[in-house]
């Protein structure tokens, strides 16, 4: 996102220091017009509202299709399990499926050609879970039902963008209180917004967030913690007197 007042720019004199990982705080002079531009950025934190994960099962036989057959005989009770305990439809999706070769391990040294002694078969499926609260008891559930396989938790919110709507004016008042400080330290006042970008969005940075293994007779703790959604912008400011 851009927003622009300036015409067409001429040369730029820097003068000041690097504020931020992005972006340089400079004092600008544009077509006769002197410009402070400096970096802000601001953060919301919030629950999640959802959490993934991808869990399926891993077969082998000793010929492609029975090694086939079975892993979707397993995968079937799997996904059906996963709807009995509430997970829609739409939130289930096969997000990988594989069938490959088997071979025995050579011997050190052996150049001899290998043969095949079996196949191996994985279908996997990532499970979007609506209410974290009940996620490490599906997860039990799912080992129980034949899921032998598992891949780490992640989590969102239903509606990012919202979020970072509250962040994005805080980060423009954090750019305007720089751009105030180096005003007043060089004997300025700070006029209009000239410019604003916005940089591109970072992924949400989790706090707290795991899921282990305790015992066989407790649920797998699920701790979703919070995300934290940061808005970073670049502003010019008009420098008057």
């Amino acid at each position: 996102m851009t927003f622009r007042s300036l015409g067409i720019m001429g040369s730029l004199i820097a003068l000041g220091a690097v504020s931020s990982a992005f972006a340089q705080t400079r004092l600008l002079e544009v077509n006769n017009e002197r410009l402070v531009e400096v970096a802000g950025e601001a953060s919301i934190s919030a629950k999640p509202d959802f959490a993934r994960v991808t869990l399926g099962v891993t077969t082998t036989g000793k010929d492609a299709s029975a090694a086939m057959a079975a892993n979707a005989k397993s995968v079937n009770a799997l996904i059906a399990l996963i709807k009995e305990e509430g997970v829609a439809a739409a939130d289930i999706q096969t997000s990988s499926l594989s069938i490959s070769p088997q071979f025995p391990n050579a011997a050190q040294g052996s150049s001899a050609p290998q043969t095949i002694i079996g196949y191996i078969v994985s279908d996997m499926v990532t499970v979007t879970a609506r209410d974290i609260s009940r996620l490490g008891a599906l997860l039990d559930k799912a080992v129980n039902a034949g899921a032998n396989a598992m891949y780490g938790v992640s989590y969102g919110e239903n509606d990012p963008g919202a979020l970072l709507d509250k962040a994005r004016p805080l980060a423009v008042a954090d750019a305007r209180r720089k751009a105030e400080i180096y005003a007043n330290a060089g004997g300025s006042k700070i006029g209009r917004l000239m410019s604003l970008t916005e940089q591109p969005g970072a992924p949400p940075v989790r706090f707290a967030g795991r899921a282990s293994i305790q015992s066989a007779s407790a649920p797998t703790p699920i701790e979703a913690g919070e995300d934290k959604l940061t808005v970073s912008v670049t502003a010019q400011f008009e420098l008057t007197q």
